[in-house]
């Protein structure tokens, strides 16, 4: 790419990122969209290789469907700003916001037809301030209340190379599960490099299998922490601007550091928890945490968990030993792994990134991974880096491990010790080298809130 070019994409992308806090609602609002997600919703759109995207609000359209027709799976702990917003009482009864894509012509359509007949009103009505992202799921902000979230539903419409995305209650159920799953299993763990973005709502129409389901953005509305996408840390003009905010000479090397390396460590801490392995691991699907002044902090954020594989061989040892019945048998294994990584399926390589040195990143990335999963799991590290990788280029980089060997048997007996629990599915006391890997119990302050509860 020449100077010249490079050049006019810094200054699209600078003008993008300086307008990027401008509204323009038609009505008066008394929350905007913060800070950092906004910023989040300009890298998703603007520092994408494959689609550039408006990062403008939209006045979006929803339906009002009474609750009683619907399917529903809401994590008791999810706040009441954000549950409110979506769910609303008329006429004594209670409704839900059912969102439309902004770019779907399709499915939408399938909904207005399930209202009329149900002699629903299918009227559409406008609340929330909506943003695009890179793919089918959209930035929502409650202009009264400030609640802030993600949230996905059909469309025959999105960014990038994904096309014709109907979102099924089936598969709704199916994340919320894995979203239990992970939110019990981790609340006891120690954790290095993994952060989670939870699915913790989720409404269906069973009869049309339609599903629309909520994502949190953790403390980002709270202008926390920045989430950089994955696919815009490799992004020719972003990534380089952001490597060398942080002193950076060699970009490349400094993804492969804050970026590629951490990644392997929170996709191993996620394995290591649940046996699962993502379907579609590219970058649509990992972030990088940021401080307030854009300096990574080592910890990568795994979203859209749903598209995994599930082993088996450890999940039946866990108190969610039946989730493989309800899983896409597809994505059921057992016997072995099938492990891989591509930072840049999907996507165009910048510049300073080549052939040679995104294989580079493979390497470091399983060395990475295999190194903290081990630590994890006792499978020893040398049984690990025995199987050979393989390498699509600027793709998919990956392995298939064994799961039959004695040391992975091992890691299975106590796969419940790996979900924060003192004792394995069987009733046996989890061995010590599973227990260092828990949170450690803060007895003082532990009697501290008994005392001041009496």
């Amino acid at each position: 790419m020449s100077k010249i070019t490079t050049s006019l994409l810094s200054l699209v992308l600078v003008l993008a990122m300086s307008c990027q806090t401008a509204l323009h609602r038609n009505v008066a609002a008394d929350y905007h969209i913060s800070k950092n997600a906004q910023q989040l919703v300009t890298w998703e759109t603007k520092a994408n290789a494959v689609a550039n995207r408006s990062n403008q609000v939209i006045a979006l359209d929803h339906f009002e469907i009474p609750m009683r027709l619907l399917e529903k799976d809401i994590d008791l702990n999810l706040e009441a700003s954000i549950v409110d917003s979506i769910v609303f009482e008329k006429n004594g009864e209670k409704y839900v916001r059912w969102m439309i894509n902004p770019e779907d012509t399709k499915w939408f359509l399938e909904v207005k037809a399930f209202l009329d007949k149900n002699g629903v009103d299918s009227s559409t009505h406008k609340f929330f301030d909506a943003y695009l992202t890179a793919s089918r799921s959209m930035i929502l902000v409650n202009p009264e209340n400030g609640a802030t979230f993600s949230l996905k539903v059909s469309t025959n419409k999105t960014g990038g190379n994904w096309t014709d995305k109907k979102q099924t209650w089936d598969d709704a159920k199916q994340i919320r599960t894995l979203d239990k799953w992970m939110t019990q299993a981790t609340e006891n763990m120690e954790t290095k490099n993994m952060v989670v973005m939870n699915e913790p709502l989720a409404f269906g129409i069973k009869e049309l299998d339609h599903g629309m389901i909520m994502r949190s953005l953790n403390d980002v509305p709270k202008d926390g922490h920045y989430y950089l996408p994955g696919f815009s840390a490799l992004h020719e003009v972003e990534g380089a601007r952001i490597a060398k905010l942080n002193g950076a000479t060699n970009v490349a090397e400094f993804w492969d550091k804050h970026y590629n390396q951490p990644l392997a460590g929170a996709l191993a801490e996620f394995f290591a928890f649940t046996g699962t392995w993502y379907d579609s691991p590219h970058s649509q699907n990992f972030l990088i945490e940021l401080d307030k002044n854009m300096k990574p902090t080592g910890k990568v954020v795994l979203r859209d968990l749903g598209d995994s594989y599930i082993l088996t061989d450890f999940a039946e040892k866990t108190k969610f030993s039946n989730i493989a019945k309800i899983w896409d048998q597809d994505n059921v294994l057992t016997g072995h792994t099938n492990s891989k990584v591509g930072l840049l399926h999907g996507n165009s390589p910048p510049s300073w990134l080549n052939a040679t040195q995104y294989e580079q990143y493979g390497k470091n990335f399983f060395t990475a991974f295999e190194k903290r999963f081990s630590e994890l799991s006792g499978v020893p590290a040398e049984e690990l880096n025995k199987e050979s990788m393989e390498v699509w280029e600027f793709s998919y980089i990956g392995k298939k491990y064994d799961t039959t060997t004695p040391a992975w048997k091992k890691f299975f007996l106590n796969a419940n010790c790996m979900n924060g629990e003192r004792k394995t599915i069987a009733g046996i006391d989890c061995p010590d080298f599973y227990l260092k890997k828990q949170k450690k119990v803060d007895c003082v302050g532990n009697l501290g809130d008994i005392l001041m509860a009496q």
